[in-house]
C-alpha cells in the first residue's frame, strides 16, 4: 500500500514542531534585540537597498525617508530600552541617510552604508 506513508505524513504533520512547518529563509528572519522586533523597519531598509541595486536612486531616497520617519517616530519607545543599541543603529542610519542624499551620490558609499545599517539592525549590540 504505497499511499500509507503519504497519508501518515499528513496525519502526523500537526504533531511536528512549528519551526519545521514554518521555516523561513534567513533574510526574512525576525530581528529581535533589547530594542525589540525591528523586522518591519529592517524591511524598509532592505527595500531601499533593493531599489539601489536596481539603479532607482530616486526611489531609494524616497524609501529611506520612510525609514527615517519610522525610526524617528519609534525613538521615544526604542531609545529607553537600550541607549547603546539605539545609538549604534542611529549612527548607521545617519550615515545611510547622508549617503543617499549626498550630491553627487556615490554608489559604493550608498551600498556600504545601507549594508552597515542592515547589519546594525540585525545585531544592534555590536
Amino acid at each position: 500500500m504505497k499511499s500509507l506513508p503519504l497519508i501518515s505524513a499528513f496525519l502526523l504533520a500537526p504533531l511536528l514542531p512549528l519551526p519545521v512547518l514554518l521555516a523561513t529563509p534567513a533574510a526574512a528572519a525576525v530581528t529581535i534585540s533589547d530594542l525589540g522586533d525591528l523586522s518591519a523597519m529592517r524591511a524598509i531598509v532592505q527595500d531601499t537597498a533593493d531599489l539601489v541595486k536596481k539603479g532607482d536612486l530616486s526611489g531609494a531616497v524616497g524609501r529611506i525617508t520612510d525609514w527615517e520617519t519610522a525610526w524617528d517616530q519609534a525613538q521615544q519607545t526604542l531609545r529607553p530600552k537600550n541607549k547603546t543599541q539605539w545609538r549604534f543603529v542611529d549612527d548607521a542610519s545617519d550615515a545611510a541617510l547622508a549617503a543617499l542624499r549626498a550630491k553627487p551620490q556615490v554608489l559604493p558609499t550608498i551600498t556600504a552604508t545601507l549594508t552597515a545599517l542592515l547589519a546594525a539592525l540585525d545585531n544592534p549590540g555590536q
